[in-house]
């Protein structure tokens, strides 16, 4: 189930680079709307969220891939992330197990000790929690920047309020 998610997030991901281009062509381009930069926080928070979902997807699909590989057929065992432990390990070698959360493929060992299987997988969990953490932080910035306007508002309506009542704002 979670190879076709990868197959699927695979072909997102071209398509989710192109989005990202265009629309940083599109900031730098003279002629934006003056609240444009309110627009791309709210748009990069969505696109921080879509990689991250993206990333996790394809580690997913990878775990999986690497799990059913090493459950059947000639060749399985040891399971393909297993098979670059030094050579005294993997004589000691009594099984595996995947994670999904975080993603990684654990080689068991004889004597109860676990050891990390190779793979990109630090890599994929780095950059899946560095994608959300750019969300959450698009977001919160979207809040401060609504803060930030509604402020200077209220404090424009206050100082004209107080120009008038003082008779110094004229027709």
């Amino acid at each position: 189930m979670f190879v076709l998610l990868m197959y699927g997030a695979m072909l997102a991901a071209p398509l989710w680079a192109i989005a990202v281009v265009v629309k940083l062509v599109s900031v730098a381009l003279p002629g934006r709307r003056p609240d444009w930069a309110r627009d791309l926080l709210c748009w990069s928070s969505g696109m921080a969220a879509v990689g991250a979902v993206i990333t996790y997807a394809i580690g997913l699909g990878s775990v999986q891939w690497h799990a059913s590989e090493a459950e059947s057929g000639a060749g399985s065992s040891p399971a393909v992330p297993c098979r670059s432990l030094p050579p005294d390990a993997l004589d000691r070698l009594a099984g595996h197990e995947p994670s999904y959360v975080p993603l990684g493929f654990d080689c068991l060992l004889d004597d109860g000790s676990v050891v990390a299987g190779s793979g990109s997988y630090t890599l994929l969990n780095a950059a899946a929690a560095a994608f959300a953490l750019a969300a959450v932080v698009a977001l919160i910035s979207v809040g401060f920047v609504d803060e930030y306007r509604a402020r200077a508002a209220r404090r424009r309506g206050v100082m004209e309020g107080e120009a008038e009542s003082t008779g110094e704002l004229s027709a």
